[in-house]
């Protein structure tokens, strides 16, 4: 006997944010795991502790998710290891604050003969960061320092599913309010909730306009 379940509209409407949230979620969480793998191959090859860096975790997943993908259909042949030094670069180019780290990994990669696609990455990385950072300011969310901008990255791998909610046109405030908060929720992101929802918040109303 089959059975017909009957849900309301809101209960559809939370269905469907708690969809978005869940897919949000997956994305971010994925970026999170894999910048970790990332950080962990290149401390262990080059005998350093990097792991300060996992603190930008989702964050840089967003930025150098793209660059890795660029990377691995220019140079399909580069290793594990090989590729996780030269996005570490990319890495200590835009978020690390201590030079003299980001120093010894652009030694090491020139050692390993790495130059050539690290320049490659590096390139495509600044093309990345000027796009986003002219995006973001657009969007008149005020910071005092690139590297605060550099934290909303996260964002870039959620751009699609942002847009497709910008066009369906059924999602309120108190939605994308939601869904911010339990971004925030994670934990594993360094932008505040306040700060997740007027970015959401302002990219939706782009995308409408």
């Amino acid at each position: 006997m089959e059975v017909t379940l009957i849900i309301t509209e809101s209960q559809e409407k939370m269905i469907l944010v708690e969809s978005i949230i869940s897919n949000f979620a997956d994305m971010v969480n994925q970026n999170y795991e894999f910048i970790k793998k990332i950080i962990k191959e290149a401390s262990e090859s080059m005998g350093m502790n990097l792991q300060f860096a996992i603190t930008w975790g989702a964050s840089i997943g967003g930025f150098i998710g793209p660059i890795n993908n660029f990377l691995l259909g220019k140079y399909p042949n580069l290793t594990d290891i090989e590729l996780s030094l030269i996005l570490t670069g990319v890495i200590a180019t835009y978020y690390f604050d201590n030079v003299e780290q980001a120093k010894q990994i652009f030694e090491k990669i020139k050692e390993d003969g790495l130059s050539v696609p690290f320049k490659e990455a590096f390139d495509k990385g600044k093309e990345f960061k000027d796009s986003f950072l002219e995006f973001v300011s657009s969007l008149n969310i005020t910071l005092h320092k690139v590297t605060n901008m550099m934290s909303y990255t996260f964002i870039l791998p959620l751009i699609p599913m942002l847009y497709d909610i910008a066009k369906n046109g059924t999602y309120t405030d108190h939605d994308i309010k939601q869904i911010s908060l339990r971004l925030a929720s994670f934990g594993i992101l360094t932008v505040s909730g306040i700060m997740i929802r007027e970015l959401l918040t302002k990219m939706i109303k782009r995308f409408r306009d």
